[in-house]
């Protein structure tokens, strides 16, 4: 199996961590992942809101570029996905949106053709990977550690342009890929009020990093609640809300949460017993070392 690897803006600039655990996991489940000259998604925000058709040509030309490898895309963030996914759909399903967009991306010798799918990281190991061969790469369960699953906005929203053919009769969809992940490594992913709030990552980039940190606080008070003791993202947005934002509470409220956050790459590496050097945890604020001894992994 393999996929074009849509990295993104920040995971190469703040958490080249998460990237190598991606790559590292992806060899244990003999997944290949090939690099490609990818550009910015663009963001679902900001852009989009600003000139959508200009957005869309730049998703676009990644589009274009997975399309002329004959790979679909795998990516690791929300944002990322959104974009692609949207674009993706848009131009397979809009004719006179693609003539405008293939105009514009003629200089360049592109020409999108809608022959690929655009996959988060989560629904490749949920889907097409599958439960039973991660739990085959097991070699360190995670211990009934609870964890508290926070898929992010952009994963899932909105519902009819990311999974518009999982939607239930109530044209939702409640993602539950990284709770069933978590099981199958030894965790306990454990429910929690507000699970599908935001994390205020979007508002604090935007527009109000303190009432961004308050929907944080918001959500981390319901995980305390529920004895919840690490909390698990999918996406570099999310984790550095979770992991900054609760530095940036601690100087405030004084609230000792400190609930490390992991990317699901991270956890998956742990449990699959690769070199901790490899998994990229020296980038977290929240010290990791509780977690760690859990699962007999501290050194």
């Amino acid at each position: 199996m393999k996929y074009a690897f849509f990295l993104g803006c920040v995971i190469p600039v703040k958490y080249p961590g998460f990237e190598k655990a991606t790559r590292e996991v992806m060899k244990v489940l003999d997944i290949e992942l090939v690099d490609l000259p990818f550009s910015c998604c663009p963001a679902p925000t900001n852009m989009k809101l600003a000139h959508y058709d200009t957005w869309l040509a730049l998703a676009a030309r990644n589009l274009c570029l997975a399309e002329e490898a004959g790979l679909s895309i795998l990516a690791m963030c929300n944002g990322c996905i959104n974009t692609l996914k949207e674009a993706n759909l848009i131009l397979k399903e809009d004719l006179q949106r693609r003539n405008q967009v293939n105009l514009a991306l003629e200089g360049s010798g592109h020409c999108f053709n809608g022959t690929i799918e655009v996959k988060h990281l989560l629904d490749v190991l949920y889907k097409e990977i599958g439960l039973e061969r991660i739990a085959e790469k097991v070699q360190h369960p995670l211990d009934g550690i609870r964890i508290g699953c926070h898929y992010g906005c952009h994963l899932y929203r909105p519902p009819r342009l990311m999974y518009p053919d999982e939607l239930s009769e109530a044209a939702s969809y409640v993602p539950v890929s990284m709770d069933q992940i978590l099981t199958v490594l030894g965790a306990q992913p454990t429910q929690y009020s507000r699970k599908f709030l935001c994390c205020g990552s979007a508002l604090g980039t935007n527009i109000d990093a303190q009432a961004a940190n308050e929907i944080t606080r918001e959500k981390l008070q319901h995980m305390k609640k529920h004895r919840i003791e690490a909390v698990s993202v999918a996406c570099p947005s999310c984790f550095s809300q979770f992991d900054r934002g609760q530095m940036m509470l601690e100087r405030k409220h004084h609230d000792g949460f400190n609930l490390p956050t992991l990317y699901i790459s991270q956890l998956l590496g742990l449990a699959f017993g690769l070199d901790r050097p490899n998994l990229g945890l020296g980038d977290h604020r929240i010290s990791l070392q509780p977690i760690l001894e859990r699962v007999g992994r501290s050194s």
